[in-house]
């Protein structure tokens, strides 16, 4: 499905922010008239939108919502809340979402009419554009089709750019690997960690041969397991970024990929459709070229569902077009630097990102998966963890070699010494979804704090 009207991808930054501003004025205006969430959180900020006359003044007075906002809204209206009661009452056809529930706080919904649907399809035709697939191309869909956004979401966009689509989220890794090989297909779409899964229980690699493309996303992972998936399936890793509160997947890695340790590659968002911001917590000012951020979103072409100013809750380091080879105008984050702003670990007093553990670990070939266990002693300090799987046993003569040369790297490049533990194959879980590699039992850690830290699914 090509996108409506002129083509932004080359226009120049300024070209880009006037076309979002008028887009932004429209459906501030909309919104303002339309919808009772929004207008009385404006109300109450003492914000008129209709004095809105650039981005700037867009993000410094219009105040951020986020999933409790969404959860309070539904609660005093159930069960979708005021900002699709407007809808309700016109009848209109909705596509409606939710969230999975883990993060202690309650299922969001979320819903578009089915014309922003067809919007939504012409922002994933870049993802696969930029990758090089044409219609008529076959593609996996690893991920089941729930309530959930992801999985339905993907569906529709693969099918409506005019792919083939192979549904085989509901079966068990061992008959997707057998389909995957009966019916050779250009490209797979699923979350970044279990396509390591599938790799990991295939008998042989590549799972797929001839595969092209891989369409990673759902979680943040480090570039070393990009890297490790383009090898074990010989294929072109690309990866996306989206939410449920978004609708879609609005961030695509380009035809460069997802670049190298030394020269991460970006996720661009497609600003045609989608503003967002990358600002610092605690000011909320954008952050500069290179520097992490929340990400804060708002959907440009949801104007009967509307999304606006939607703080994500994950950090990342922005960069401009121009930081990426490809020369689209189209601005985003850094791919690997994605993680949670409340997924940050304070352990001996470092602070800790899961990306970087992940991306030490798995430079280290021998290692198959692992799980970081934050526990507390006796005298109440931190004791950190990881237990990781060998892809092969390892000889005793190789365990403890293994150990300390890990050891020694994550002691250098995190800066802590962690407790390292090689494990029997087969002794640690493998995520069906998102990786869940951490866990905190340390006795200081308030259970509100463990439940904080369960995102998600899109």
């Amino acid at each position: 499905m090509a996108s409506s009207g002129q083509s932004w991808e080359r226009l120049d930054a300024e070209a880009v922010a006037a076309g979002q501003l008028k887009k932004l004025k429209a459906l501030l205006e909309k919104t303002a008239a339309s919808n009772g969430f929004y207008r009385e959180r404006w109300r109450a900020a003492g914000v008129d939108v209709a004095t809105i006359d650039s981005l700037d003044a867009f993000a410094a007075r219009v105040p951020m919502v986020e999933k409790k906002d969404f959860i309070e809204d539904q609660a005093a209206h159930p069960p979708y809340g005021r900002r699709l009661s407007h809808l309700l009452a016109r009848r209109e056809q909705l596509f409606v979402f939710s969230t999975s529930g883990t993060s202690g706080q309650g299922q969001e919904l979320h819903a578009q009419t089915m014309d922003e649907a067809r919007m939504g399809s012409e922002v994933y035709a870049h993802m696969y554009r930029w990758s090089g697939l044409k219609r008529g191309d076959q593609v996996f869909l690893t991920m089941m089709v729930t309530m959930l956004a992801g999985g339905r979401l993907e569906y529709h966009g693969a099918v409506d750019y005019g792919l083939t689509v192979l549904p085989i989220g509901n079966y068990d890794a061992q008959r997707k690997l057998e389909l995957l090989r009966q019916f050779p297909s250009a490209g797979i779409v699923g979350t970044t960690s279990y396509f390591g899964h599938l790799s990991a229980v295939a008998k042989d690699l590549p799972p797929a041969p001839g595969m092209k493309a891989l369409y990673c996303g759902g979680e943040g992972a480090a570039i070393s397991w990009y890297e490790r998936l383009d090898s074990e399936w010989q294929a072109r890793v690309y990866d996306r970024y989206g939410s449920t509160q978004s609708r879609n997947d609005h961030m695509f890695s380009c035809s460069h990929g997802v670049g190298s340790a030394a020269r991460p590659g970006m996720l661009h968002n497609v600003d045609e459709y989608v503003l967002v911001e990358v600002v610092d917590p605690a000011t909320g000012r954008h952050v500069p070229d290179g520097e992490r951020g929340e990400v804060v979103l708002t959907s440009l072409y949801h104007t009967d569902t509307p999304v606006i100013r939607c703080r994500m809750r994950d950090l990342a380091v922005y960069r401009p077009g121009r930081y990426c080879p490809c020369g689209l105008a189209y601005r985003g984050i850094e791919i690997g630097s994605i993680g949670r702003l409340d997924n940050m670990y304070r352990i001996k007093g470092v602070n800790v990102w899961p990306q970087a553990v992940e991306q030490v670990m798995f430079e280290f070939p021998e290692v198959d998966e692992y799980q970081v266990d934050l526990t507390s002693a006796a005298d109440g300090a931190d004791i950190a963890t990881i237990r990781f799987m060998p892809k092969t046993p390892l000889a005793e003569s190789e365990r403890g070699a293994a150990v300390a040369r890990i050891a020694d790297e994550l002691r250098q490049r995190i800066g802590l010494r962690f407790v390292l533990e090689p494990v029997a194959q087969g002794a640690l879980a493998r995520s069906e979804y998102k990786a869940k590699r951490w866990r905190d039992e340390r006795a200081y850690i308030s259970q509100a704090a463990r439940d904080a830290r369960k995102t998600t699914a899109l």
